[in-house]
C-alpha cells in the first residue's frame, strides 16, 4: 500500500519532477515548529521517495520565509510551513502585510499541534499560578513575557491569558520560541506561554518552573501540572499549530500528492508516538479539513486580537 501510494504521488509531482523538495519553516531551529516539521518531513520524504529538505527562515513574525516562498517558482518543489501568526493573526495585528494569507497560500495539509504551557523562570520565586498573579498585580506591566514573535500564537494567548488573570505584563518578543526560552533560563524574561514541544524538557529539568497548561487535559509527561480549567479559568485553551502551504499557483496535482503524502506519514505509530513525545498531536485530514480548520482559527483569535487592542507595528 505505501509503495503504491508513493508511485501516485511521485506521479502527482511528475509535472514540475523536483529532485528535491523544500519546507521553509518561519521559525529558528529548535522550536516546536521546527521539531514537528522535520519528524513530519522525514516519514513524507520516504512516501514520496524524494528528498524534503528543511529550511529555517525566522524573523518578521513569519513574513520572510513567506516572502522567499511567494518568490519561488509555484511548481510543487516549494512548501510553506504556516502557523497561526503568519496565516491567522498577522492579518489582524499588522496594518501592512508583505502577502495575503488568503489569496497568495493555499492550505495543502496539517502536520501537528501542541498545546501552550505557562512556564516562569526559578528567580522569580513563583511556585503556582496563585502567587503569580499576586505578583503580577503588585506592579502592573512589570513582569515581562516572552514570545516566539509578536503575534505568534504565544504572544496572543499570553495577553489573553494575562487579561483573564487580571494583571498585565510587558511583551518581549523574540525571533523564536528557542531563543525566548534560553532567555528565561538566563533570567531575563519572567513568563511564557510556549508550545510543549519547546519548553517541556527544560521544564522537566527544573530550569524553568511550569505552572499550567492551556489544554483541556494534563500533559501525561507533566502530571502535576494542572491545566488553567482546574485553576479556575474554563475555556482558556490555546495551541501552536504547524501545516504545509502552497503558494498560489502550484499545481493540484502536487498539492493532491503532497497531501497525500503526509497523512500517509501520520498513520505510521513511530511518527505518532514520536509527536506525542516531545507534546504534540498529529493533525491528519483532507486539504479541505485544513482549510476548513484554518477558517475556524481565524474566526476565534482575528476578533480576539482586535479586542485585546494588540498592535505589531
Amino acid at each position: 500500500m505505501a509503495l503504491g501510494l508513493a508511485a501516485c504521488c511521485a506521479g502527482g509531482l511528475a509535472q514540475a519532477k523536483p529532485s528535491s523538495i523544500r519546507y521553509v519553516v518561519p521559525y529558528p531551529a529548535g522550536g516546536a515548529a521546527d521539531q514537528i516539521t522535520r519528524l513530519v518531513a522525514n516519514d513524507a520524504s520516504a512516501v514520496l521517495g524524494i528528498p524534503i529538505v528543511v529550511e529555517n527562515k525566522g524573523g518578521a513574525a513569519g513574513m520572510i520565509a513567506a516572502e522567499a516562498v511567494l518568490q519561488a517558482a509555484p511548481d510543487g518543489s516549494i512548501f510553506y510551513v504556516g502557523a497561526n501568526a503568519p496565516i491567522v493573526i498577522n492579518q489582524a495585528i499588522y496594518s501592512k502585510m508583505s502577502y495575503d494569507p488568503v489569496k497568495d497560500f493555499i492550505p495543502v495539509a496539517g502536520m501537528g499541534k501542541a498545546p501552550l504551557l505557562l512556564v516562569t523562570q526559578k528567580e522569580l520565586g513563583v511556585k503556582d499560578v496563585p502567587a503569580l498573579i499576586a505578583q503580577g498585580r503588585k506592579e502592573d506591566g512589570k513582569l515581562t513575557m516572552g514570545s516566539a514573535s509578536s503575534g505568534n500564537i504565544t504572544h496572543l494567548a499570553g495577553e489573553y491569558a494575562v487579561n483573564k488573570m487580571g494583571f498585565k505584563v510587558t511583551h518581549v518578543p523574540f525571533a523564536g520560541s528557542a531563543p525566548a526560552i534560553v532567555s528565561m533560563m538566563g533570567g531575563n524574561i519572567d513568563i511564557m506561554f510556549d508550545a510543549l514541544p519547546s519548553c517541556m524538557q527544560q521544564a522537566k529539568a527544573g530550569r524553568i518552573v511550569p505552572l499550567a497548561i492551556l489544554d483541556n487535559q494534563r500533559f501525561p509527561q507533566l502530571p502535576d501540572v494542572p491545566t488553567a480549567k482546574e485553576l479556575g479559568y474554563p475555556g482558556l485553551e490555546a495551541a501552536a499549530w504547524f501545516g504545509v502551504m502552497a503558494r498560489a499557483g502550484t499545481p493540484q496535482p502536487a498539492i493532491d500528492a503532497m497531501n497525500q503524502a503526509i497523512n500517509e506519514a501520520l498513520k505510521k505509530p513511530e511518527l505518532v508516538e514520536k509527536l506525542r513525545r516531545i507534546g504534540a498531536q498529529p493533525m491528519p485530514g483532507s486539504q479541505q479539513q485544513f482549510a476548513q480548520f484554518i477558517d475556524g482559527e481565524r474566526k476565534q483569535w482575528m476578533p480576539l486580537a482586535k479586542s485585546l487592542g494588540v498592535k505589531a507595528d
